[in-house]
């Protein structure tokens, strides 16, 4: 939770005012949407509302959230050095600024006109007056403030993982909101443009809402053009500032910024390090859109840091989150005032919000008891001498296809290939007992899916495919390793390496599949004695009593009965 609160004051008021801006967009689009039921409870909804956002306290909370959004926006562009942005960042931004050129002049019809003209601005007045001449253009305004809307929602709370889990749900409510609202605007526009048809109805339409008179809808009409040329004047002036210093920045002196393993860049003081990267078309990882939140576009600073201020509190509290050492640094908060040398740590083109889930546990590495899970496949360099290059990729690609679909339906993750063979890890969500079980079931699954593998491709290859699979359980070292723009979280420790023998034991004894004895326990399986035996593994002092499985499909029924009851009471999946 707390990482959605992280930012700087500006940052936390923009946050704020746009959520009380969204909410009354949500229920305004709501109370439209009521028009496909029945025009009365459309405009009785209206009157509750009504007591809230035309109270007194309603207003000012209302005007002050906007002017401050719409300020705040203004004041980030202007702060800005590139206009050079992630997709989703460019299209919010264009979105919003769109947003007050049709939204300005909207109030001033609504609002407005009601505190200035005594006009009664119910959905009467205002369907009979936007239907059918104005219905594209107020469309476009609703999709513009929810499309907006939703965009800043989601890429705030994607950072907080209980937000994913009901993603899908969200989405559904955030696709079905507009729909409802245009279609109750279209609906209600429809059937007062009926009623209006008539001019006696028209002119009892006119008397009920004070429609303004000839002379006052030219006042509205030339307050409507003010408005819009006060707000152009605030954003030209917002891109003068944006632009202006870079033009200075022409003639203030250049210094190199050295990225390990991605080239360099000459820049001068003023814009941020993530800027920079993307001002040179350096890839660098960003969730959060440079706002101090995620910590994905941290850097390690390997020469210069004195180049750079310390660190403020937004950004110190975020490095501290995630136990940083001294010298790495948010590249979005970080201008630097001299050369400096930088590794980025986390590779751009994996960085997601899972990546902050990651970093929040630790980026540094931490120790954590899980199951090492290795395969194999056999007789590789013999299939490989009699097939072209592409068959053999074909071949791998399938095989790595379907074990990878075992490993993800069962909450584990591949942590690299290498070669004919990956290495997978489970229990890092639901604990090492569960991340046993679920590499058992992960095993008899691939077992399954070579089925309909070598009946495509045996008759092919001369020879059914086979893998062979060691697993153990132990503590492992998570840590992101790797140098320059190849850094990944991985893991590392002895169970690894056990697993790794045990594969290889695993060919000798002629078996699919064998775990040690403590992977068995903890999964809660006591094996028949016959599938007992001790081995030496090398780099263990004491022989390793192992468990050999012929195949995946021979563990026990009653074994991957208990493993799915009791997944599903640990992790809610319970059937319905």
């Amino acid at each position: 939770m707390q990482v959605l609160l992280r930012g700087d004051w500006r940052q936390r008021l923009r946050l704020i005012s746009g959520l009380i801006l969204f909410a009354f967009a949500t229920t305004h689009f709501l109370n439209h949407a009521l028009a496909l039921f029945d025009l009365q409870a459309m405009y009785e909804v209206q009157q509750w509302r009504w007591i809230v956002t035309r109270s007194w306290p309603g207003t000012i909370i209302l005007a002050a959230a906007l002017v401050t959004h719409i300020v705040l926006a203004l004041d980030k562009l202007s702060d800005r050095a590139t206009l050079r942005l992630p997709a989703w960042e460019f299209i919010q931004l264009a979105l919003g600024l769109a947003i007050p050129f049709l939204l300005l002049p909207h109030i001033v019809n609504t609002r407005f006109a009601r505190d200035v003209f005594g006009v009664n601005d119910t959905y009467l007045y205002e369907l009979a007056r936007l239907w059918p001449d104005s219905a594209v253009l107020q469309s476009t305004l609703l999709l513009l403030v929810w499309i907006h809307g939703c965009m800043g929602i989601h890429f705030w709370l994607r950072l907080y993982a209980p937000y994913r889990k009901f993603q899908p749900l969200l989405l559904l409510i955030a696709i079905v909101i507009p729909i409802a609202a245009l279609g109750g605007f279209m609906v209600g526009g429809r059937a007062v443009a009926q009623m209006i048809a008539d001019p006696k109805t028209f002119d009892e339409v006119k008397q009920l809402s004070h429609w303004p008179s000839p002379d006052n809808a030219d006042r509205l009409a030339a307050m409507r053009l003010i408005v819009r040329l006060v707000f152009a004047a605030m954003l030209t002036a917002a891109l003068g500032l944006l632009v202006w210093p870079s033009i200075q920045r022409r003639y203030w002196p250049h210094f190199i910024i050295n990225y390990v393993g991605a080239g360099s860049a000459n820049c001068t003081f003023g814009p941020t390090l993530l800027e920079i990267s993307r001002m040179n078309g350096i890839p660098h990882a960003s969730v959060c859109g440079g706002r101090a939140r995620c910590s994905t576009c941290r850097v390690r600073v390997e020469e210069g840091i004195d180049a750079i201020p310390p660190a403020t509190f937004p950004e110190a509290v975020t490095l501290a989150s995630i136990g940083a050492p001294q010298n790495v640094r948010l590249a979005c908060q970080v201008r630097p005032r001299g050369p400096m040398t930088v590794t980025r740590l986390l590779r751009p083109s994996t960085a997601s919000p899972a990546d902050v889930d990651e970093a929040e546990r630790g980026s540094e590495g931490i120790e954590k008891p899980l199951a090492a899970f290795v395969l194999d496949l056999r007789d590789f360099t013999r299939l490989s001498q009699k097939k072209m290059p592409h068959d053999i990729v074909f071949m791998l690609n399938e095989v790595f296809a379907a074990a990878g679909s075992a490993i993800a339906v069962h909450d584990g993750w591949i942590d690299k290939f290498i070669g004919d063979g990956l290495l997978a890890v489970f229990g890092e969500k639901h604990g090492i007992e569960i991340g046993c079980r679920q590499a058992l079931r992960a095993a008899r699954d691939i077992d399954l899916a070579l089925d309909h593998i070598n009946a495509k491709m045996e008759a092919e290859f001369g020879r059914p495919l086979r893998v062979g699979i060691g697993i153990e359980a132990g503590p492992l070292l998570m840590g992101r390793i790797g140098y320059g723009p190849n850094v990944d979280m991985t893991v590392i420790g002895s169970a690894v390496n056990v697993a790794s023998r045990l594969e290889a034991v695993a060919k000798d004894k002629g078996a699919q599949v064998v775990i040690s004895r403590e992977v068995a326990r903890l999964a809660g399986w006591t094996p028949a004695p016959d599938l007992l035996s001790k081995v030496d593994i090398r780099g263990v002092s004491e022989p390793l009593e192992i468990v050999a499985i012929p195949r995946g499909r021979d563990l026990p029924a009653s074994l991957l009965a208990s493993m799915e009851d009791l997944d599903e009471r640990v992790t809610g999946r319970a059937a319905f």
